[in-house]
């Protein structure tokens, strides 16, 4: 028995998330969740449910799959106490809640203990930004949501971490704005009431930072004379992932001073990073390990959102470098497991390069993340 309170844990967010290996980190936090006495609710349920003996029979990556794929609707089914262990549930003024913006179908909620929170989505952006040499200690403007979605929650504790005051926000609701067919008025209306309050503080105050979606940045752009586009020293992206063709037409036409850094990711699972340009304007990401695994699945037998061949035989055929297939998180955090997520997207399988070998990132990464084909989750996307 595990005894959470009396065991001093290698707990990662008192390290760098480069300082273990996954197959290092994966024992304790399978130890944490599935502690007869302290664990979690809806593991222990699970374990229960197949038969196994998590903390004996899950020792590597490819051990989770005995679990099965994550079942999404879980996460919107339960109360959030089902996914916390009991032995931090004394301590939820520790914890910061997060809700997905709704993409296929209700949100679904998960948490963060404070300490993850910023080595996931401050400290982790703070380290590649500053390998990256993006702008420090100017304004920054955020345009979009503050909350319940956890990146509204994370870009004030980021603006400080580059040495900026809290950032001039314009807020929108994306489940609002996902209800709005495209092109309509409804939904040109809502951009426009955007757009308008952003060129207000453009135009009034001296932005170096540009945080927001790539649909809603460019709109913007097009909209902003060109002095104003030519004083952006930094642009960051998040919320809707970008294309090649429009990621260079940011990088060379509308902001050609600035410095570009995408992410990809979302509020159950953290955020992956573009660690360097590319000369070619891919976009590669990677995870800041090892709390943080992405694996790319083969498609050849149709993809786990369609209801083709089983989630748990397909997670072990995991494409060679080069290859795409679909996108599978899992999340191994103290506070929140989830394993074996079957996302909405595809992408191309990557090593490390040298420079993220330099930067202490031992994990595979992703190209040129993008939706899914002919896929029947109901995806809605739009602004966010």
């Amino acid at each position: 028995m595990l005894n959470l309170e009396k065991v001093d844990l290698p707990s990662f967010q008192e390290t760098k998330w480069f300082d273990l290996s996954p197959g290092e980190w994966l024992p304790v936090v399978i130890s944490i969740h599935f502690d007869p006495y302290h664990g979690t609710r809806y593991w222990l349920n699970k374990e229960k449910e197949l038969g196994i003996d998590a903390i004996k029979e899950i020792k590597t990556l490819d051990d989770l799959k005995i679990l099965g794929p994550m079942c999404e609707d879980d996460l919107r089914r339960y109360p959030i106490e089902h996914f916390i262990p009991k032995a931090f549930l004394n301590g939820k003024k520790d914890f910061i809640l997060g809700e997905t913006a709704g993409t296929t179908g209700t949100p679904k909620v998960t948490a963060y203990r404070r300490g993850e929170f910023h080595a996931t989505f401050v400290d982790w952006f703070g380290y590649i930004a500053e390998k990256r040499g993006f702008p420090t200690g100017g304004n920054w403007l955020w345009i979009g949501p503050s909350g319940p979605h956890i990146i509204g929650k994370a870009v004030r504790p980021v603006a400080n971490r580059m040495g900026s005051m809290d950032p001039f926000s314009i807020d929108f609701d994306p489940r609002w704005a996902k209800k709005l067919k495209p092109e309509t008025i409804g939904s040109k209306r809502y951009l426009k009431h955007i757009l308008e309050q952003a060129l207000d503080i453009i135009e009034t105050q001296e932005i170096d930072v540009l945080y927001t979606t790539p649909p809603v940045l460019e709109a913007l752009s097009t909209r902003m004379n060109i002095d104003k586009r030519m004083a952006i020293k930094g642009v960051h992206y998040g919320g809707v992932s970008i294309g090649k063709d429009a990621y260079k037409r940011f990088k060379k036409e509308y902001f050609p001073e600035a410095i570009h850094i995408s992410g990809y990711g979302n509020t159950l699972f953290g955020l992956c990073l573009e660690i360097e340009e590319s000369p070619t304007y891919d976009l590669e990401y990677y995870p800041s390990g090892p709390r943080m695994i992405v694996q790319i699945v083969s498609t050849v037998n149709g993809s786990h959102l369609n209801g083709n061949k089983p989630g748990c035989e397909r997670l072990s055929e995991i494409v060679d470098y080069g290859e795409e297939g679909q996108v599978v998180f899992h999340r191994l955090d103290e506070s929140f497991f989830i394993p074996n997520m079957f996302e909405r997207d595809k992408a191309v399988r990557i090593a490390p390069t040298p420079t993220a070998t330099e930067y202490g990132i031992r994990q595979d990464g992703v190209r040129n993340p993008t939706l899914l084909e002919n896929n029947d989750k109901g995806i809605k996307t739009g602004l966010y």
